[in-house]
């Protein structure tokens, strides 16, 4: 699926402002908008609950623009997708890596600051792939952070749900060019099916 600056805005239905988002260097302070629950903001049945949270804390090492390793634990960011690394969009008529690009701003969100992971949900029958966790840099959600910048992506049949205001956040980041909306791009579920940009060479 191709997708381009002005596709894939999020309705919202109803405006409310948000003052109390966590503060971080880099991010304005402007409110955020509430809407009505997305219906695709739903749990996979193909995810099963993690029971009682573990909570890991430390500095982390990012591995791509949604996943972090916290003391040797491997961790998925909860509700959102990024580009894969070696994935490329497009911005002013020229291919550029996104996907490297997606990791450098989730190395920016947790550079220099203890992150904690509280696992959210793990995946059925896949013990050794990385737990889906709710990640905070210095307080700030990662998750909220990387729609924010538009590094990364709603999916549209996400394994964990996120806040409904979420949307509203990746509507922002588009209208604004944040990211990934300053040009065009294959949304990274379908990157992963052998969808491409019409430039992008086939590996």
């Amino acid at each position: 699926m191709h997708w381009s600056r002005p596709s894939a805005k999020a309705t919202a239905t109803r405006i409310t402002e948000r003052p109390d988002l966590p503060k971080r260097p880099g991010f304005s302070r402007k409110p955020f908008a509430a809407v009505g629950v997305f219906a695709s903001l739903t749990l996979l049945s193909s995810v099963a609950a993690a029971g009682p949270a573990a909570s890991v804390r430390g500095l982390a090492q990012i591995v791509d623009g949604d996943s972090l390793e916290i003391a040797g634990q491997s961790f998925d960011l909860a509700g959102v997708d990024a580009p894969e690394l070696g994935q490329r969009c497009m911005k002013r008529q020229r291919l550029y890596n996104c996907g490297d690009l997606a990791q450098a701003a989730l190395m920016d969100l947790t550079a220099g600051v203890e992150v904690e992971c509280r696992t959210v949900a793990s995946r059925s029958g896949e013990t050794t792939q990385p737990r889906i966790a709710r990640c905070h840099a210095d307080g700030y959600d990662l998750s909220e952070g990387m729609i924010y910048t538009g590094w990364a992506l709603l999916p549209p049949e996400p394994e964990v749900a996120l806040p409904e205001s979420f949307v509203v956040i990746q509507s922002r980041a588009e209208e604004r060019g944040h990211g990934l909306w300053k040009g065009s791009f294959v949304a990274p579920w379908e990157w992963r099916r052998g969808v491409r940009l019409p430039e992008e060479p086939v590996d």
